[in-house]
């Protein structure tokens, strides 16, 4: 290790002596030291543990785990209507007097006949299956079933204000109809101030005259809420007309909301960075709610070390913004990262600094929800930049800009008392904005026998398509009477070409396998790492004890064998009191290469939000 600490620091001086002189000379000198500044660990690219790369990979995981956060802030769902179950094959019961049923009819009484009537399709089909129904000998404790069982299938859908009814009818001529009066929303009121109309229109997917669906006001109303978390109800009413008689079948939608803050602010601490670019990273949080009135909402993170103001830094600036419409969700962000590094050389520190800029905007659709699941849809385009510099002269080989598009599916089921949320990712880089392939694809060396330069077999390639998948899980349950409850995180990527650095996916740290510091990674094109945790209640007020053991895996062209499997474990405390939270553990390796050292590590994180 000594050793490549003295040939990177000659080299660094002989790049920069270069380059000074003649700036051709310069790249080419680049091309020759490029691998010991990926992997100076044991110089060459043989090596699963990276060194530098992880400084843009952690700021990756920074951001990632941000986003995460203000997508479970935005989550709600609104609770059904409950209903009594009743199974099929429980509707026809036997009794006397029966009549069997021949033919089974529908009449939709509904005064706008061509409007969203193929809504009760499927109830329809659903009554109408070979020997449900028809064939069945059906007395007056089936016939209330039958009715009682076509309710809870139109609840089911979110038709709540939909009756079914039996109006008197001969059956002994085996004609059974069922009446289907339809419940229509009538108008969209709001009776206070801090909800507009313009933010009703674009939050519900439902307007006048509709069948009235109750998971397209849960969607409206998460759309009001998601700002903010303002308290905002929607109430459902019976229509009346302006001769105050009522309106039959008809239902009017009462918005109320309580005034909220329109600012919010967060600031934090914690140790999350590496020892070389600063370790104690502060944050500021600013989000504005609803500053369009448009239900949308804009966020801005800023964050820097504190080790050292001037020296040995790294600083980040995130902005998000999204705007809801019905059931689309349009957002942006764009991250900004800078980090310097000062490497000891014979003349004076050397600066070694990089920087990366990504922007993404993405567009989700959601395509399914009820009372216990939603579903969503998205597609997103991105555009990344990496540059690398040494004393402000930028490493010409080290430079990366790369653009693609991602296309994905999320699901969230809650599972009685449990909760369950899935992800799945597939993400294809394409030629867009100017990128750039890789100079990992761009090798080449003389060919003495057809006296030109030949291009090798890539070593990675920026634009190759990844899949990735997530899963998250958590579950209450009691022990001795005492509440618990168990976490499950697990992550996964796969990719059938060789990837760069940048695209790898790597383990070890806060944000992946716990227990160790994160400034030595093992990486490979695939892998996948688990965490499982156990929180319960301590005697502390409003604190948590946990722990987790957590496992990753790496594989692929990139991994080594010896250096793809970590185990780590992790206590620690989750404290939250008046806007103050604060965690803080203890962990420790169980299982690594030698490479990468299993001592104890220590972490917090304070977060203050108002």
């Amino acid at each position: 290790m000594y050793i490549c600490v003295v040939f990177l620091t000659l080299k660094l001086l002989m790049i920069i002596l270069t380059c000074n002189k003649i700036k051709n000379l310069c790249f080419i000198s680049l091309i020759y030291s490029y691998p010991i500044f990926l992997y100076a660990a044991d110089i060459t690219s043989k090596s699963g543990v990276v060194d530098l790369t992880p400084e843009i990979i952690r700021q990756d995981q920074r951001i990632n785990e941000l986003e995460k956060k203000l997508a479970d802030e935005n989550i709600l769902l609104a609770p059904q209507q409950k209903i009594e179950k009743l199974g099929r094959d429980l509707v026809i019961v036997p009794e006397t007097p029966c009549f069997e049923i021949k033919q089974l009819s529908f009449v939709i009484n509904d005064p706008l006949q061509s409007k969203n009537q193929n809504i009760f399709n499927g109830l329809r089909y659903n009554l109408s299956q070979p020997d449900f129904i028809v064939g069945q000998c059906v007395g007056t404790q089936s016939l209330q079933n039958l009715v009682k069982y076509a309710q809870n299938e139109l609840i089911k859908q979110g038709l709540i204000t939909t009756q079914i009814v039996v109006n008197p009818q001969d059956l002994t001529q085996g004609h059974l109809v069922l009446n289907i009066h339809a419940g229509r929303i009538h108008q969209i009121l709001s009776k206070d101030k801090s909800v507009n109309k313009i933010e009703i229109f674009a939050a519900l997917p439902i307007k006048n005259n509709e069948i009235l669906n109750l998971k397209k006001i849960d969607q409206g109303l998460e759309n009001l809420k998601r700002t903010s978390n303002r308290d905002v109800d929607i109430k459902i009413e019976p229509a009346v007309a302006q001769d105050g008689k009522e309106l039959v079948g008809y239902s009017d939608l009462i918005v109320t909301s309580r005034p909220y803050k329109k600012f919010g602010l967060s600031l934090n601490i914690d140790n999350s960075g590496s020892k070389s670019t600063g370790e104690y990273i502060g944050s500021l949080g600013i989000s504005l709610n609803n500053p369009l009135n448009l239900n949308d909402s804009l966020n801005i993170n800023l964050s820097h070390s504190l080790d050292d103001w001037q020296k040995d830094l790294n600083r980040s600036i995130y902005l998000s913004y999204s705007i809801p419409f019905r059931n689309y969700e349009l957002s942006a962000t764009h991250n900004e990262y800078r980090y310097e590094q000062n490497i000891a050389g014979f003349n004076g520190p050397i600066l070694y600094s990089g920087e990366t800029k990504q922007s993404n905007l993405m567009l989700s659709r959601m395509i399914s929800r009820g009372a216990h699941h939603k579903t969503s849809i998205y597609t997103k385009g991105y555009h990344k930049k990496n540059q690398t510099f040494i004393e402000n002269t930028e490493v010409n080989v080290m430079h990366r800009q790369t653009a693609g598009w991602n296309a994905g599916i999320q699901h969230r089921q809650y599972i009685g008392n449990a909760l369950l949320d899935l992800n799945l990712d597939y993400r294809r880089g394409t030629g867009t904005l100017n990128a750039q392939s890789a100079p990992e694809e761009r090798i080449t060396i003389y060919d003495p026998v057809k006296e030109q330069q030949i291009l090798l077999p890539a070593e990675g390639y920026a634009r190759a398509p990844i899949w990735s998948a997530e899963l998250r899980y958590s579950q209450p349950f009691t022990i001795l009477d005492h509440p618990v409850q168990y976490r499950l995180n697990w992550r996964g990527q796969f990719a059938p070409k060789i990837l760069v650095p940048q695209d790898r996916f790597y383990i070890g740290g806060r944000y992946s396998v716990r227990g160790f510091d994160g400034e030595l990674m093992l990486s490979g094109d695939n892998g996948h790492y688990l965490q499982q945790e156990l929180n319960w209640n301590s005697p502390i007020p409003a604190t948590q004890f946990y722990a987790a053991i957590d496992q990753g895996w790496v594989n692929g062209r990139n991994s080594y064998s010896g250096q793809r499997y970590l185990m780590g474990s992790v206590f620690g405390t989750r404290s939250y009191f008046k806007g103050v939270y604060l965690d803080t553990f203890i962990g420790h390796g169980i299982k690594a290469p030698k490479l990468i050292k299993k001592d104890w590590v220590t972490g917090f994180s304070l977060n203050f939000s108002y």
